[in-house]
C-alpha cells in the first residue's frame, strides 16, 4: 500500500479508518446486546425452574 502524497489523501485515509472504526463500535454493542439479552433470558428461565422445581417439592 504506497503513502499518499496530498493532504486529501491523508484526509481519505483517515476518514476510511474512522468509518470502519464506528462499524466495529456499532457491531460489538449491537454483539453486546444480544450477548446480554441472552444471558438475561437464561437467567430468567433458570430461576422459573428453580421456582418450578421449589414449588413441586413443597407439594409432594
Amino acid at each position: 500500500m504506497q503513502k499518499p502524497k496530498t493532504f486529501l489523501g491523508w484526509a481519505g485515509v483517515v476518514f476510511m479508518l474512522t468509518v470502519i472504526a464506528v462499524i466495529v463500535m456499532v457491531a460489538a454493542s449491537i454483539a453486546f446486546v444480544v450477548v446480554a439479552g441472552v444471558a438475561i433470558v437464561g437467567a430468567v428461565i433458570s430461576l422459573l425452574l428453580l421456582l418450578a422445581k421449589r414449588k413441586a417439592s413443597d407439594d409432594s
